[in-house]
């Protein structure tokens, strides 16, 4: 899949648009892209799923990483963005590291301002507040992600 270009991005498509609450499964298109600016609250080696291929490695595995709209609040639910196998190539290719410990060294607690393919992981549609209110385990507010992340910058001011 190719890096989004500016007419792909959905410019009402925003870190709090994403969290916001509601039954959001028609809110977006997977035919468009995203930027959002976010805190950078866990990065972590995906779980063993279908879109990998039940990969056992971490390195065949995406980077989960989540996004909050505010760092001080522990208790928000995440947006969730992936940085799969085959960006993380790609990314190697233009002297970029982007394995999860790396990226985990260089974004966890920061401000951040990522680009990727809007996705809606129905994978996860149980486990998000949106799609599944008040359930107990939900540890996302939303099955949308963007996914697979192509762009991660950050921001000059971050702290």
């Amino acid at each position: 899949m190719a890096a989004p270009v500016a007419q792909d991005i959905d410019s009402a498509v925003t870190l709090a648009a994403l969290l916001a609450p509601g039954d959001d499964r028609g809110r977006w298109s997977e035919r468009r892209a995203a930027t959002v600016v976010g805190y950078v609250r866990d990065v972590k080696a995906g779980g063993v799923e279908t879109a990998n291929c039940f990969a056992k490695t971490p390195d065949h595995r995406d980077t989960h990483i989540e996004l909050v709209t505010d760092p001080q609040d522990g208790g928000q639910l995440p947006l969730i963005v992936e940085v799969t196998p085959w960006w993380r190539r790609h990314a190697a290719g233009r002297g970029s590291h982007w394995s999860t410990d790396s990226l985990r060294s260089l974004l966890l607690g920061r401000s951040v301002r990522v680009t990727g393919w809007l996705l809606f992981d129905t994978e996860h549609e149980r486990q998000a507040e949106n799609t599944a209110p008040g359930r107990a385990g939900n540890w996302r507010a939303t099955a949308w992600e963007l996914h697979p992340v192509t762009g991660v910058e950050v921001p000059a001011h971050s702290p």
